[in-house]
Parts: C-alpha cells; structure tokens; sequence
C-alpha cells in the first residue's frame, strides 16, 4: 500500500511531460501581433510581457508621463495639479511638483539638463520648472500678429535641443506651433492635410471664403500628441478616420518623413521615441505599436477591458513612455494606475538586429534576423529585413528572395534592378551583336530569294494559311487599327470580317485579361493569385461587354439607330483589338520592368483603353450612321441604362435572397411543429 503514493506521482509527472508541449503557458495577458504579407494581423512570440502594476502613487487621472535618462518617471498628474517624479529603479518617489500656477498640467516634457516643460490647459500657459522643482519661467499665448486671434490652452508640449517649444493647443487647426526658448512665436510647424471630396472641390470653384468657413469636414485633423528624440527630431501622432497620418516623423520643412503610410488605428492618443530611434505610439483602447525608425510596424501589444482589473489590460491608455533598459511605461488615465512591461529575448533580438541595420553592420543584422527565422519561419518581419540588408550586402538574388517572401515589392524591384543591370553589362555586346547580325542575316536571305526563289514555298505555305476563313477574319482586327472607318463599314456590310472571327478577338481579350490578373511579374502582381475572385472577373467581363450591346441597340432602336444587334457584337469584338495587344504587352513587360519604370506600363495601358474606346465610338457612328455627337450620347445613354439594369438586378437578386430565407424559415418551423 506505500507503493501507491509513488505510483500514482509517476503517472502523473508521465501525463504533465506529455502534455508539456501543448501547454505552452505565457506569463502575457493579451496578445502580440504583426503583420503577414498580406497586410493581415496574424499573432506572433511575445514581445512585452507585464511587470510592475503601480497602484499606490494615490494618482487621479494622469494625463501625461516621461522617462529622462537616469530613468526617473515623471508623471501629470492631472486629477491632483501635480507633477509627480518616480524612481523606476528603486521604486521611491523622488520629489512632488506642485504650484499654484499649474490647475490641470496635461503634457510634460523633460529636457537633456532637467529642466521640466509641463502644459497645463486650463491656466492657459507653458510652465518650465528646474530640476529641484522651482518655476523658472511661464509662457501664455504669444502676442505676435502672426498668431492671430487663436486661443492659447496648451495641451502637450515637447522641447528640442536649441530649447524651442513645440505646442498642441486645444482647438487650434492651423498646426504645431512653435516658440522659441523665449516664448517668442515662431510660427506654425505642420499642419495636417485635407483630403477634400468632389463635392468640396466643386465648392472651392463656386464658394466665398466667408461661406467655405462655415462648412464642415475642412479643417486638418489635429494632432493628438507630439515628441522629440534625443536627436531633437519631432513625431507626432494624429487620431481621425485618415490613419495614414497617424504617426510622423517631420523633417524641418514639417513634412513626414516616412515614405508608406504606418499601420495604426484611428485613435492613436500618445508616443515615445528611445534611444535608439524605435517608435512606440499608443492608442486610447490600450494597444501599444511599436515600429522602426523608417515607420516599419514592428508589432502591436496590449488590450481593453473596463470591467476587469487585469494586468496589462487597460480601460482608457493615455500615455507611454520607454526607459534605458527598454522596459516599457504607460498610464491609465480612468483607473489611474502606472503599468510596466519587460521586453523579452524574442524583442530585444528584434531591436538588436535593427541597430545593426542602421550602424551599417548588415552581416550583423542579417545573422541576428536569421535567428529570429528559427523562431518564426514566415516572419514576414524577418524576411524583408534580411532582404534590405542582402541588398546593401550586394547579394541581389538572395534579396530577391527574402523580399518576395515578405510582400516588399519595393526592395525586391531595386534588387531586380541590380541584377538586370548586371546582366545587361555582361550581354549587351552580345545582344548588339545578335541585332546586327540578324540584319545582315535578312538582307543576306532577301538577295539570295531575289536571285533562287528559295523563299516561294514557305510564303506560299503562309498565304494558304491566311485565306483559312477564321484565321483571315481574326486579323482582319489589324485593319482597324490604321483605316477604323472603312474597317467597320465593311464588316456592317458583310464584305469583311465573320462572327467566327470577332469572338476569336473577344475570347483572345478574355484571355489576355485573365493572364494580366495572375500572370503578371510580382512587382506588380498586387493582388495575391489565391485572393483573386475569378467568379466575378469572368461574369464582370462577359456581362458589362455583352450588357454594352444589347443596351446600345435598344437604345439606337428609339434614336434611329441603323445598327443590327450582330453587327454592334461584331463591332464591340473587333474594337477590342488594341486593348488585346496593351493586355499582352503590359503582362509580357512587367516580368522585365521595375517599380521605376511604371510609366511605360501605365501609357499602354492607357493607349490600349483610350484607342478601344475611339473605335467603339467610331463603330457606333459607323453602324447607326450618326455624327460624332449623337454618337457620344448614345454611347452615354448606353452606360445609363446599364446601370439602370444592373441596379435592378441587384434588386431583384436580394429580394429573392429575402423571400428564399422567408420561406425557408416558414418550411424549417412548420418540421419542427409537425415532429414535436
């Protein structure tokens, strides 16, 4: 029976080891997330795991908070009108800020000599205090006419190393505005833009300037929070429905300095910058982002929760702030508590391998972020870092490969480039040399033909097969393209052209165009082949064209119109020529093409719409035998009546989605009532 006991404690540490792999525990309380090469969240290792919940400060709704270099946490303390400075390290406060000039301090800020700018809201001033506490100086609302009539309520401040100010002020939209160490005004920094409508546009040509301020929706979307680095940089972050501005980093002409749009919500509250350039901008809901110092998103960490008290979850994040040890420091302005997270060894590789990058150390990073592919095969993070840095390494193809993996179509473009100019460098001789030798070649075949012949049997061979009825009648498509008129009128008279022969020209188009969704070269094969939705590209195509023709002739059938319904299908068909070749081409070219060199894709492609267009134009005049301007109507009252039926038959399609579910509810409870 003593046997029992440790029997029984066998078995169960067999159970636990088994089970050991399955249960991978985390000490995290919400998730980490990152990004695939298809722009989708997809969850990652830990990054942050919560370390100390700070409850005991007695806070009341902090607003703002900063960490300096000796790691000292200063706080806004909103709730009590105090600055609060807590020793991370230690865990001690180490001194209580308070005066009877500071009533709400909503943004603080400290410089490289400790000097403390606090804004404060509702005294309507900046307050700069030395480092023992003492009010050194305050700036109110500048009296310079170039501020204008502006109200002064300073919500966040952020100071440079030359000492000037950068200031939020509550409902001012004409941007940032800046002081300089004096308080003198310097002017407005950056502003956000606005994307106007058509109809705002419309408004900007019709509108006075009196009547344009009373519209809503066009003023800038203000800034929400702002920072300088160490390098006297200045970001900012921007919450609104337009996330592409939701964080910057401006250069001195204001503007943003990233080249992508950063991927953030749209309620982005407060930001910081560490030492060594990673962003890290927080949002009200209480995810934290952290991206690179070009606005690479990195990851996303942290969750809400209003009702539970859990740590690492907030119900309303305010701030954030990242100490020397890259720990990192937010505040949650509703329950009014400091929470800390610990970078974990997945993290600190990741911003070991970016040091790396941006000292110039690429062999470094590439081994740092190859050990990070140990962790993660299909970090797309992994791959495109590697892949920028085998390009500086000048191991183009590799680059290529990294790049492909992880989506980045830019780096893979300036890789490709590299090594077709490589390529070009060692064969152009070569490919000169062939062209030449293909002229001579052909003079050489023209003057042996003249004297022999030779030549008389294989074009004889070709001509036979160019009388073939279908194969005559689907080139014919190339008569359109130097005398369109004379082309459609001998198709509308039966001399030339066949049916036979204009659908072999529209399923070609067909064709062509299902080749350009998922045979282009992946610089420019945006979409992902599995994504497509083929369903609808083949019944968009078939449907719009022939919708085009049956509109076009019920419309003609009211205007006097001449056309028959075969020979506008035979029109439509043959008009589609140039379309057909820009489709070839532009598939063929972007397999050879880079980014750069978008231009010329884009012109034929354009040539290709533009010239199909003038012929479909051309063949409705030519058919009906209308002038130009009838013409043009009736192609416009073609498009309105399409529009007319598909609008309908969308209608009918979704009540009849409507009365199926009726009905199928009817028939499910009339079983359920008959089988009770």
């Amino acid at each position: 029976m003593k046997k029992l006991p440790v029997l029984v404690v066998l078995i169960l540490c067999v159970v636990l080891f088994m089970e050991a792999p399955v249960c991978f525990a985390s000490p995290a309380t919400s998730y980490t997330y990152s990004m695939d090469a298809k722009d989708r969240y997809i969850r990652t290792q830990d990054a942050y795991l919560p370390d100390r919940t700070i409850t005991d400060l007695e806070l009341d709704k902090p607003e703002d908070i900063f960490i300096d270099d000796r790691d000292y946490l200063y706080i806004a303390d909103t709730g009590n009108k105090r600055i609060l400075v807590y020793n991370t390290v230690n865990g001690r406060i180490v001194k209580e800020i308070k005066h009877e000039k500071m009533i709400s301090p909503t943004g603080i800020y400290v410089t490289k000599n400790y000097e403390i700018y606090v804004a404060d809201v509702s005294s309507s001033q900046i307050l700069r205090f030395a480092e023992n506490g003492e009010l050194i100086e305050t700036f109110g609302r500048p009296t310079a006419p170039a501020y204008g009539t502006n109200d002064f309520n300073p919500m966040k401040v952020a100071v440079d190393e030359a000492g000037n100010m950068y200031v939020l002020a509550e409902g001012i939209y004409d941007g940032i505005i800046q002081l300089a160490y004096s308080g003198e005004f310097l002017g407005y920094f950056a502003s956000n833009r606005v994307e106007l409508t058509f109809v705002q546009r419309l408004q900007d040509l019709f509108f006075t300037e009196a009547q344009k301020k009373q519209l809503l929706g066009r003023t800038p979307i203000t800034f929400s929070n702002l920072t300088v680095d160490r390098n006297g940089i200045l970001y900012s972050t921007t919450n609104g429905d337009d996330v592409e501005q939701a964080v910057k980093k401006h250069n001195t002409a204001g503007q943003s300095m990233f080249q992508d749009p950063v991927i953030a919500t749209d309620d982005l509250i407060d930001l910081f910058v560490d030492a060594n350039g990673i962003i890290y901008a927080v949002s009200k809901a209480g995810l934290i982002f952290v991206y690179s110092t070009e606005g690479e998103f990195i990851y996303s960490f942290g969750a809400f929760n209003s009702l539970q008290d859990v740590s690492g979850i907030f119900s309303s994040l305010s701030s954030v702030a990242v100490d020397s040890k890259g720990n990192v420091w937010t505040a949650d302005n509703e329950k009014s508590f400091i929470q800390s997270f610990v970078p974990t060894e997945y993290s600190q590789l990741v911003y070991r391998a970016l040091r790396e990058y941006n000292t110039g150390n690429y062999k470094e990073s590439i081994a740092l972020w190859r050990n990070i592919l140990k962790l993660n095969q299909m970090s797309v993070l992994a791959h495109n870092n590697i892949g920028k840095n085998l390009l500086f390494e000048q191991e183009y193809e590799q680059a290529m490969y990294h790049t492909e993996i992880a989506g980045n179509r830019y780096y893979y473009s300036q890789s490709f480039w590299e090594i077709r100019n490589i390529w070009l460098q060692k064969n152009l001789a070569y490919i000169l040399l062939i062209g030449v030798g293909i002229y001579l070649l052909s003079k050489l075949i023209g003057l042996i033909n003249r004297a022999t012949g030779f030549l008389a049997a294989p074009v004889s061979l070709v001509k036979r097969v160019y009388n073939i009825a279908p194969v005559r009648d689907t080139l014919y498509m190339f008569r359109f393209f130097s005398h369109p008129l004379d082309s459609f009128y001998e198709v509308k008279k039966g001399n030339r052209g066949s049916y036979v022969g204009a659908t072999i020209v529209y399923l070609s188009t067909f064709v062509a165009f299902m080749a350009s969704l998922v045979g282009k070269g992946f610089i420019y094969q945006k979409v992902a082949i599995e994504d497509i939705d083929y369903q609808a590209n083949v019944i968009g195509f078939f449907s719009l064209t022939l919708l085009f023709v049956l509109c076009n002739y019920l419309v003609s059938s009211i205007n006097d119109g001449e056309g028959k319904l075969g020979q506008l299908y035979k029109m439509l068909c043959y008009s589609m020529g140039p379309l057909l070749l820009s489709l070839i081409l532009t598939t063929i070219l972007s397999h050879f093409l880079t980014l750069n060199e978008v231009f010329f894709l884009q012109m034929i492609t354009i040539t290709g719409i533009v010239w199909t267009g003038l012929l479909i134009l051309l063949g409705v005049q030519e058919n009906h035998n209308y002038d130009t301007r009838v013409a043009i109507k009736s192609i416009l009252m073609t498009v309105l009546f399409m529009l007319i039926i598909i609008v309908v038959l969308l209608i009918i399609i979704i009540m009849a989605e409507q009365l199926y579910q009726f009905f199928e509810s009817i028939v499910k409870e009339a079983i359920r009532n008959v089988t009770r």
